[in-house]
């Protein structure tokens, strides 16, 4: 089970780090697929860049953990991390944006999260 929780996390960190590229070379293609409704104008994008340097610096710090940290500690911090798609479905749905992105992207990713954080927890 606790190869299973690695896997997951390793997942989630390798992704966030790739979208963190997309919002950092495409942050306004990208931005569109988030599921609010409407993009920020063109002169706020720098905004959405600061978006990706931090998708992409969270994706590298659950990587190293991967590498460095026992599978109890990459569990916790899985499940913090957890917090992020959880407060993003949140923030897409007061906002009245895309619900089918809300939970089918954001609330998915958070689940499965929470999956590898038992797993890992759980070893």
């Amino acid at each position: 089970m606790g190869t299973i929780g690695l896997v997951i996390a390793a997942l989630a960190g390798v992704m966030i780090a790739v979208i963190g590229v997309l919002f950092l070379a495409r942050p306004r293609t990208i931005a569109m697929t988030f599921g609010l409704p409407a993009l920020p104008p063109e002169e706020a994008t720098p905004w959405l860049r600061l978006k990706g340097i931090r998708d992409l610096t969270t994706g590298i710090v659950a990587v190293t953990l991967l590498l460095l940290a026992p599978p109890t500690v990459v569990g916790w911090i899985l499940l913090a991390y957890a917090i992020i798609p959880v407060g993003d479905a949140a923030i897409v749905l007061a906002a009245r944006g895309d619900a089918k992105a809300a939970w089918g992207i954001h609330g998915a990713t958070a689940v499965i999260m929470i999956i590898g954080a038992i797993f890992l927890l759980s070893t």
